[in-house]
């Protein structure tokens, strides 16, 4: 048995997700699949990093 640290899990906040998606069909991994209706949580905003360059 070792005796690395394990890594603790960090809770996060469940997203409600509040965007219906219709169904669709999508070509994926070379053939075609039908996606159904569903909900989905809204994007997360992007890291935006700002050096101070003007």
């Amino acid at each position: 048995m070792s005796n690395i640290p394990r890594r603790r899990r960090i809770r996060r906040i469940p997203r409600i997700k509040t965007v219906f998606v219709h169904r669709y069909r999508r070509f994926r991994f070379g053939r075609w699949e039908d996606v159904c209706q569903h909900y989905r949580s809204l994007p997360q905003p992007q890291l935006v990093f700002d050096f101070g360059e003007a």
